[in-house]
């Protein structure tokens, strides 16, 4: 299956209920309630490059890309805007979406080298399994829908993170992707899942999601260090 037939079916098993949550607050209540999930190390090391652009979600989460990567629906309309919903597969919509090098592979009626996006809304239940169940659905699918061989694609468990101080957590797979492989499909899928923790109206456990999808391994791909560094930039808009 070439490349751009990945893009139509990006996360088929993922996620399918959605649900309007709220945020969970970064403000201290005054309590000591020890069970408390506590955030872990931030993934940045300091602030995005001045010149690149902020890709913003009506949840106040926000992250940034370099200048040249297209914001908005890379499904949709041209300039449709950072909120118009993209499907990527069983009801999992995300906005804030951006896209970098759009249209590359000839074969092609919708390719991408990196494609990512912010969950709609809160999706119900805790962050971790949210992170991981995410990535291995995604791991299923890399398997069994992008490529035409299959690929090797190990899960590793979800890491403990902070987004501007509230709890997160972290997978970060790659899918090496078995020949014979055609000139859409790159050696390596990564794929990239953070699942900031989030409350419903009446307390329950839920997520916001943010989702990266990347080639690796092959020329004219985006190095590496830049997509660490969109990922590591995720962070809430009114932080300090």
């Amino acid at each position: 299956m070439v490349r751009a037939a990945a893009a139509a079916v990006i996360a088929g098993s993922l996620v399918a209920s959605l649900t309007s949550c709220a945020l969970l607050s970064r403000e201290s209540d005054g309590s000591d309630t020890p069970d408390r999930e506590q955030p872990g190390p931030t993934l940045a090391d300091g602030p995005p490059p001045p010149d690149w652009k902020d890709v913003r979600s009506t949840s106040g989460l926000i992250y940034s890309v370099p200048p040249e990567w297209e914001v908005g629906d890379p499904y949709g309309d041209t300039g449709s805007g950072p909120d118009a919903g993209s499907d990527w597969g069983s009801g999992y919509v995300t906005v804030a979406n951006a896209i970098a090098d759009p249209g590359y592979c000839p074969l092609a009626g919708m390719s991408f080298r990196v494609l990512s996006g912010i969950s709609q809304t809160a999706l119900p239940g805790d962050a971790r399994e949210q992170a991981e169940s995410a990535s291995r659905a995604m791991a299923d699918s890399i398997d069994r829908r992008f490529t035409q061989a299959g690929a090797e694609v190990p899960v590793p468990e979800a890491r403990n993170i902070g987004v501007s101080g509230v709890p997160a957590w972290y997978v970060s797979l790659r899918g090496e992707v078995r020949p014979p492989r055609n000139i859409c499909t790159p050696p390596t899928i990564r794929f990239d899942t953070i699942a900031v923790s989030t409350r419903t109206p009446d307390g329950g456990d839920a997520s916001l999601v943010f989702v990266l999808m990347a080639d690796e391994g092959e020329p004219g791909t985006v190095p590496g260090e830049t997509i660490d560094a969109v990922v590591a930039s995720l962070r809430f808009e009114n932080s300090v």
